[in-house]
């Protein structure tokens, strides 16, 4: 078992072969041979598309290690990037400026926007 709890996917795939071969030789014995090859057509296939699905959709362990993160609001990232020293005072102040500005010449228009997380201090 993995250090988080979950099972990795080399494990899944052992468990479901172990379980495909119970599967399939209680259909030799209950069945017949042709519900036996059958089910392991069957169980094939599945390996083949969780094997394509995980391909596609990068499950696989690589990106384990980065978090999914939801896109921030606009002056978050604003503010994110003046932290992370991308931008000096005065251009943070210029940006942010400009943002609350499309702000609000969007809301006396009329357009739907998402909110933003800071508003202009009035002075």
């Amino acid at each position: 078992m993995g250090s988080d709890g979950g099972y990795s996917l080399t494990e899944i795939f052992a468990i479901k072969f172990v379980l495909a071969d119970i599967v399939i030789i209680a259909a030799l014995l209950f069945a017949g041979p042709i519900y036996a090859v059958a089910i392991t057509a069957l169980l094939v296939v599945s390996v083949f598309l969780v094997w394509y699905l995980t391909q596609r959709v990068g499950s696989d362990g690589d990106n384990e290690s980065e978090p999914v993160r939801e896109p921030a609001d606009p002056v978050t990232e604003l503010q994110n990037r003046y932290a992370a020293g991308e931008l000096s005072e005065a251009e943070f102040e210029a940006k942010l400026e400009h943002l609350l500005d499309a702000n609000e010449r969007a809301e006396r228009a009329g357009v739907e926007t998402r909110e933003l997380s800071l508003e202009r201090e009035r002075s």
